[in-house]
Protein backbone atom coordinates (compact mmCIF):
# COMPACT_ATOMS: atom_id res chain seq x y z
CA UNK A 1 0.00 0.00 0.00
CA UNK A 2 2.88 2.57 0.61
CA UNK A 3 4.83 1.53 -2.44
CA UNK A 4 1.04 2.14 -4.78
CA UNK A 5 0.70 5.48 -2.68
CA UNK A 6 4.33 6.71 -3.55
CA UNK A 7 3.81 5.66 -7.33
CA UNK A 8 0.23 7.55 -6.96
CA UNK A 9 1.99 10.83 -5.39
CA UNK A 10 4.44 10.65 -7.78
CA UNK A 11 2.25 10.56 -10.83
CA UNK A 12 0.27 13.49 -9.62
CA UNK A 13 3.74 15.79 -9.68
CA UNK A 14 4.72 14.23 -13.13
CA UNK A 15 0.94 15.15 -14.26
CA UNK A 16 1.35 18.62 -12.21
CA UNK A 17 4.73 19.29 -13.82
CA UNK A 18 3.71 18.73 -17.48
CA UNK A 19 0.64 20.07 -16.76
CA UNK A 20 2.55 23.56 -15.77
CA UNK A 21 5.08 23.26 -18.31
CA UNK A 22 2.37 23.27 -21.11
CA UNK A 23 0.31 25.88 -19.46
CA UNK A 24 3.51 28.29 -19.29
CA UNK A 25 3.59 27.80 -23.27
CA UNK A 26 0.14 27.94 -23.97
CA UNK A 27 -1.17 31.06 -21.43
CA UNK A 28 0.95 33.33 -23.44
CA UNK A 29 -0.13 32.53 -26.48
CA UNK A 30 -3.73 32.68 -25.53
CA UNK A 31 -3.41 36.52 -24.04
CA UNK A 32 -0.82 37.99 -26.53
CA UNK A 33 -0.12 35.58 -29.73
CA UNK A 34 -2.46 37.20 -32.20
CA UNK A 35 -1.19 40.66 -31.17
CA UNK A 36 2.07 39.53 -32.01
CA UNK A 37 1.30 37.67 -35.08
CA UNK A 38 0.05 40.73 -36.56
CA UNK A 39 2.86 43.18 -35.30
CA UNK A 40 5.19 40.95 -37.08
CA UNK A 41 3.39 40.94 -40.46
CA UNK A 42 2.99 45.04 -39.81
CA UNK A 43 6.68 45.18 -39.29
CA UNK A 44 8.18 42.71 -41.82
CA UNK A 45 5.74 44.64 -44.10
CA UNK A 46 7.17 47.99 -42.90
CA UNK A 47 10.92 47.01 -43.22
CA UNK A 48 10.82 45.37 -46.68
CA UNK A 49 13.28 48.33 -48.42
CA UNK A 50 15.60 47.06 -44.98
CA UNK A 51 16.46 43.10 -45.88
CA UNK A 52 19.09 43.19 -42.64
CA UNK A 53 16.43 44.69 -40.01
CA UNK A 54 13.97 42.05 -41.03
CA UNK A 55 16.77 39.18 -40.81
CA UNK A 56 17.50 40.32 -37.26
CA UNK A 57 13.70 40.43 -36.49
CA UNK A 58 12.85 36.84 -37.83
CA UNK A 59 15.91 35.75 -35.99
CA UNK A 60 15.37 37.33 -33.21
CA UNK A 61 11.71 36.08 -32.58
CA UNK A 62 11.86 33.02 -33.52
CA UNK A 63 15.58 32.64 -30.84
CA UNK A 64 12.47 33.77 -28.17
CA UNK A 65 9.97 31.49 -29.22
CA UNK A 66 11.07 29.02 -26.14
CA UNK A 67 9.76 31.97 -23.85
CA UNK A 68 7.54 34.22 -25.89
CA UNK A 69 4.29 33.47 -27.38
CA UNK A 70 6.30 33.84 -30.90
CA UNK A 71 3.94 32.68 -34.04
CA UNK A 72 6.73 31.03 -35.72
CA UNK A 73 4.89 29.62 -38.73
CA UNK A 74 4.13 33.38 -39.17
CA UNK A 75 6.88 34.82 -38.67
CA UNK A 76 8.90 32.42 -40.77
CA UNK A 77 6.60 32.70 -43.88
CA UNK A 78 6.83 36.57 -43.63
CA UNK A 79 10.88 36.57 -43.31
CA UNK A 80 10.65 34.18 -46.26
CA UNK A 81 8.01 36.44 -48.24
CA UNK A 82 10.34 39.33 -47.21
CA UNK A 83 13.87 38.33 -47.60
CA UNK A 84 12.93 35.68 -50.57
CA UNK A 85 13.76 32.21 -49.96
CA UNK A 86 17.52 31.70 -49.75
CA UNK A 87 18.11 34.82 -47.47
CA UNK A 88 14.73 33.87 -45.82
CA UNK A 89 16.06 30.37 -44.97
CA UNK A 90 19.42 31.59 -43.32
CA UNK A 91 17.86 33.96 -41.15
CA UNK A 92 14.76 31.28 -40.44
CA UNK A 93 17.23 28.74 -39.59
CA UNK A 94 19.51 30.65 -37.36
CA UNK A 95 16.33 31.48 -35.60
CA UNK A 96 15.18 28.48 -35.16
CA UNK A 97 18.51 26.84 -33.78
CA UNK A 98 18.98 29.54 -31.66
CA UNK A 99 15.38 29.46 -29.80
CA UNK A 100 16.27 25.37 -29.83
CA UNK A 101 19.10 25.79 -27.88
CA UNK A 102 17.72 28.28 -25.34
CA UNK A 103 14.84 26.01 -25.06
CA UNK A 104 17.41 22.98 -23.95
CA UNK A 105 19.54 25.19 -21.90
CA UNK A 106 16.28 26.10 -20.07
CA UNK A 107 15.32 22.22 -19.65
CA UNK A 108 18.88 20.97 -18.91
CA UNK A 109 19.29 23.72 -15.89
CA UNK A 110 16.80 25.89 -14.46
CA UNK A 111 13.90 23.66 -15.58
CA UNK A 112 15.77 20.45 -14.40
CA UNK A 113 16.60 21.85 -11.05
CA UNK A 114 13.03 22.46 -10.83
CA UNK A 115 11.49 19.38 -11.97
CA UNK A 116 13.84 17.49 -9.44
CA UNK A 117 12.30 19.32 -6.48
CA UNK A 118 8.99 18.61 -7.90
CA UNK A 119 9.08 15.04 -8.38
CA UNK A 120 11.99 14.11 -6.94
CA UNK A 121 15.48 13.29 -7.98
CA UNK A 122 15.06 9.83 -8.48
CA UNK A 123 11.68 10.20 -10.41
CA UNK A 124 13.78 12.25 -12.92
CA UNK A 125 16.72 10.16 -13.17
CA UNK A 126 13.99 7.38 -13.85
CA UNK A 127 13.11 9.26 -16.36
CA UNK A 128 16.48 10.14 -18.55
CA UNK A 129 17.30 6.12 -19.96
CA UNK A 130 13.23 5.91 -21.04
CA UNK A 131 13.90 9.42 -23.02
CA UNK A 132 16.69 9.07 -24.67
CA UNK A 133 15.62 6.24 -27.23
CA UNK A 134 12.92 8.01 -28.36
CA UNK A 135 14.10 11.98 -27.78
CA UNK A 136 15.61 12.69 -31.44
CA UNK A 137 12.69 11.63 -33.34
CA UNK A 138 10.54 13.36 -30.85
CA UNK A 139 12.48 16.31 -31.62
CA UNK A 140 12.56 15.73 -35.57
CA UNK A 141 9.14 15.43 -35.88
CA UNK A 142 7.43 17.84 -33.28
CA UNK A 143 9.68 20.75 -34.87
CA UNK A 144 6.64 22.34 -37.29
CA UNK A 145 4.55 21.41 -34.67
CA UNK A 146 3.54 25.04 -32.24
CA UNK A 147 3.88 24.31 -28.81
CA UNK A 148 4.46 20.92 -28.80
CA UNK A 149 7.96 21.89 -30.31
CA UNK A 150 9.03 23.83 -27.63
CA UNK A 151 7.93 21.26 -24.57
CA UNK A 152 9.71 18.94 -26.39
CA UNK A 153 13.17 20.71 -26.81
CA UNK A 154 12.86 21.64 -23.24
CA UNK A 155 11.92 17.85 -21.89
CA UNK A 156 14.64 16.59 -24.05
CA UNK A 157 17.29 19.54 -21.60
CA UNK A 158 15.73 18.19 -18.68
CA UNK A 159 16.09 15.09 -19.39
CA UNK A 160 19.97 15.43 -20.73
CA UNK A 161 19.52 14.29 -23.66
CA UNK A 162 23.14 14.08 -25.18
CA UNK A 163 24.12 17.16 -27.42
CA UNK A 164 25.14 14.88 -30.20
CA UNK A 165 21.60 13.44 -30.89
CA UNK A 166 20.14 16.38 -29.98
CA UNK A 167 21.68 18.44 -32.81
CA UNK A 168 21.69 15.12 -35.07
CA UNK A 169 17.66 15.49 -34.47
CA UNK A 170 17.77 19.41 -34.56
CA UNK A 171 20.12 20.46 -37.33
CA UNK A 172 18.31 19.00 -39.91
CA UNK A 173 14.90 19.21 -38.40
CA UNK A 174 15.37 23.13 -38.49
CA UNK A 175 17.01 23.16 -42.40
CA UNK A 176 14.67 21.31 -43.56
CA UNK A 177 11.40 23.49 -41.87
CA UNK A 178 13.71 26.65 -42.63
CA UNK A 179 13.49 25.58 -46.06
CA UNK A 180 9.88 24.86 -46.26
CA UNK A 181 8.75 28.05 -44.88
CA UNK A 182 10.73 30.11 -46.58
CA UNK A 183 9.88 28.63 -50.29
CA UNK A 184 6.17 29.04 -48.72
CA UNK A 185 6.73 32.91 -47.97
CA UNK A 186 8.92 33.29 -51.44
CA UNK A 187 5.71 31.74 -53.17
CA UNK A 188 3.67 34.36 -51.32
CA UNK A 189 5.31 37.22 -51.91
CA UNK A 190 4.36 35.94 -56.05
CA UNK A 191 1.14 36.43 -55.53
CA UNK A 192 -0.09 32.95 -54.49
CA UNK A 193 -1.33 33.24 -51.05
CA UNK A 194 -2.86 29.64 -51.03
CA UNK A 195 0.21 27.18 -51.05
CA UNK A 196 1.48 29.84 -48.10
CA UNK A 197 -1.76 29.22 -46.48
CA UNK A 198 -1.92 25.69 -46.72
CA UNK A 199 1.37 25.30 -45.60
CA UNK A 200 0.92 26.77 -42.28
CA UNK A 201 -1.95 24.44 -41.52
CA UNK A 202 -0.65 20.96 -43.17
CA UNK A 203 2.94 20.84 -42.49
CA UNK A 204 2.20 21.07 -38.28
CA UNK A 205 -0.86 18.39 -39.17
CA UNK A 206 1.64 16.06 -41.05
CA UNK A 207 4.00 15.92 -38.52
CA UNK A 208 1.56 15.34 -35.29
CA UNK A 209 0.16 12.64 -37.60
CA UNK A 210 3.30 11.04 -37.94
CA UNK A 211 3.86 10.89 -34.12
CA UNK A 212 0.91 9.05 -33.32
CA UNK A 213 1.58 6.58 -36.27
CA UNK A 214 5.01 6.28 -34.65
CA UNK A 215 3.78 5.94 -31.00
CA UNK A 216 0.84 3.06 -32.27
CA UNK A 217 3.27 0.93 -34.30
Amino acid sequence: MQVQAMQAGSGARWLVLLTGLLAAILLPWALVGDDLARWTLAATAALADRPWLVMALVVLLLALDPVLPVPSSIVAVAGGSALGAGVGAAAIFMGLMTGALIGYWLGRQPGRALAGRLVGDAALAGLDPRVRPIGPLALLLSRPVPVVAEAVVILAGAARLPWRPFLLAVVPANAALALAWAGLGATASAGHLMPALVGIIALPALAYALWHLFRRA
